[in-house]
């Protein structure tokens, strides 16, 4: 069993004019608000013990979340940081599973995969990336960033498994890395001269930045090649909204 965090800070100032909040895990989307969603896929993947979510204390007092997960007042408006706040409350010696709080399509057969996947192989950190193909097949129209490697052409998923003792030394770190990720050119040059030859070349691969990042990070980190695209696709532009309103209104 792990033990999963929802890191619930995220904050979208059009959704308050769409639907009368900035919080996107409070966001009503089907009749449900994102967290929901993202709590009962844990919940029903038969893999997670405690579902912590962690947000702003304040403006989540008229929020009632599900009996199954727990609120976490946390301050900071920092991904890592909040992510380190809500891991000093859970077992030094464990692995937990950081969820962002904008995937609402996120599946329970899609985390029993992922963390099945992490245990055929041992490392720190564990990072999903989808296939471009799985993307356009599930989401035709969605725009998401990808980037090219020998093996393919992936985007990031938006969870990550990390073993809890690595956390507190990683959070400097792990906020420049959050503030390129969606900038690959950013990153490639975060990661070295190197890397930005090769990425140029087509010839980065997922051993190669595996390897880089464990280098300038300390710890073990590991991709797992994720065929479930509900992982990454998350709520970061209106197209993005809009596109979810329309697969909720058809599914029903």
């Amino acid at each position: 069993m792990y033990n999963a965090v929802i890191l619930a800070g995220g904050k979208t100032p059009w959704l308050q004019k769409a639907v009368g909040t900035n919080i996107r895990a409070l966001a009503p989307l089907g009749g449900r608000r994102i967290v929901e969603y993202i709590i009962d896929a844990l919940d029903q993947s038969g893999q997670i013990g405690r579902i912590i979510v962690a947000a702003d204390g304040s403006q989540w007092e008229a929020a009632v979340l599900p009996q199954r997960a727990e609120l976490v007042a946390v301050e900071s408006s920092s991904m890592p940081e909040t992510a380190a706040a809500a891991a000093a409350l859970l077992p030094a010696n464990s692995k937990i599973l950081f969820v962002c709080d904008d995937i609402p399509l996120l599946t329970s057969a899609a985390v029993q995969d992922f963390l099945k996947q992490t245990e055929a192989v041992e490392a720190d950190a564990y990072y999903p990336v989808i296939p471009e193909a799985d993307c356009v097949k599930a989401f035709p129209g969605a725009e998401r960033t990808y980037v090219t490697l020998p093996e393919g052409r992936f985007t990031g998923g938006n969870m990550m498994l990390l073993n809890a003792d690595v956390i507190s030394g990683g959070v400097i770190k792990a906020k420049d890395i959050f503030a390129r990720r969606k900038k690959p050119w950013e990153l490639c040059g975060w990661l070295g001269f190197g890397f930005v030859l090769k990425f140029l070349l087509h010839r980065l691969t997922l051993s190669d930045i595996e390897l880089r990042a464990s280098e300038l990070l300390g710890f073990s980190g590991k991709a797992v090649v994720s065929h479930y695209p509900e992982i990454g696709m998350d709520v970061d532009k209106e197209e993005d909204w809009q596109l979810l309103e329309k697969y909720f209104k058809n599914s029903k």
